[in-house]
């Protein structure tokens, strides 16, 4: 059998509601060889009773169940076991559009394997709420996301990423860390790979109160500090310094600090963003702000 082109890696946890119709987006795919790996993370719902159907009648497709317990932890088993020369993750509650991923490979596949490189698209939100709904991220033309499900890996890259620290909650920052640190060679398009859903059941989202956005954004910058004392010695000295700022700036974000966070000499978007999230009245801005921007 040839080598697969990609293999898609998506866990799931209690997702009954939209599982299907988010595999079934993948599994329709065209235009290459790919498999798709959906690893359980301990469902309590019908999410493995769904899948196990669609496993019995789609044979590139393959369900796994989490040994362990975590959402790092179910990404790190279904990328261990892929088999593609580029793996991909994604989330069981969004839908692939018709024919990205193919289009997706072919702006990577050219590169010798010996380069490390990740291809990077658009994803386009969808929500009940139209505040919410039909947000092109990122906006510029010809740039991609940094968003994890915006990127196609190679070998190379999925072996310094992989596995993600299993004391994070998420995978993103550390994913997103590794990509803007690392000399890698880095491909922007404009396709859109993602129909991201945007609801209450998202692991974080500006939805709700601050109290609630902080407590969960907190650990997963704990990613920072992690990424920096393990990678750090790796990294060009320009790299470590910034990502060193960044854990200054993350730390007194976490105090709400707002002077220690403007004299950081991180770069002004990542002061931004750490400002906008240190307490709630800046965070009220940032949503209202968020919300004039985007017509409502």
């Amino acid at each position: 059998m040839s080598q697969l082109d990609v293999s898609v890696v998506i866990a799931v946890k209690n997702e009954e509601v939209y599982v299907e119709s988010a595999v079934l987006s993948v599994l329709e795919q065209t235009g290459l060889h790919f498999e798709v790996l959906v690893v359980d993370d301990g469902s309590t719902d019908r999410t493995l009773e769904i899948l196990t159907k669609l496993e019995a009648a789609h044979p590139d497709l393959r369900v796994l169940k989490n040994p362990k317990a975590g959402k790092c932890s179910a990404f790190n088993f279904g990328v261990a076991n892929a088999h593609g020369r580029f793996v991909c993750i994604y989330a069981g509650d969004d839908i692939m559009p018709a024919g990205s991923l193919a289009a997706r490979y072919a702006k990577v596949q050219g590169y010798a394997t010996t380069t490390p490189v990740v291809g990077l698209c658009k994803l386009i939100t969808m929500s009940e709420d139209k505040k919410f709904d039909g947000h092109l991220v990122p906006k510029r033309a010809g740039q991609g996301g940094l968003t994890g499900v915006s990127y196609m890996m190679n070998r190379l890259v999925v072996e310094k990423i992989f596995p993600v620290p299993e004391t994070l909650p998420n995978e993103d920052t550390w994913m997103e860390l590794a990509v803007t640190s690392f000399n890698w060679t880095l491909v922007h398009s404009d396709i859109v790979g993602c129909q991201w859903r945007v609801h209450s059941g998202n692991s974080i989202n500006m939805q709700v109160d601050f109290s609630t956005y902080n407590k969960k954004l907190t650990p997963r910058m704990a990613a920072i500090r992690i990424f920096y004392d393990r990678y750090g010695d790796e990294l060009s000295p320009s790299s470590k310094g910034k990502l060193y700022q960044k854990v200054r700036c993350e730390e007194f974000r976490a105090k709400g600090d707002i002077i220690g966070i403007l004299t950081t000499q991180t770069d002004l978007v990542s002061r931004l963003r750490a400002l906008s999230a240190s307490n709630s009245f800046f965070y009220t801005v940032r949503k209202r702000l968020y919300g004039l921007l985007s017509g409502w």
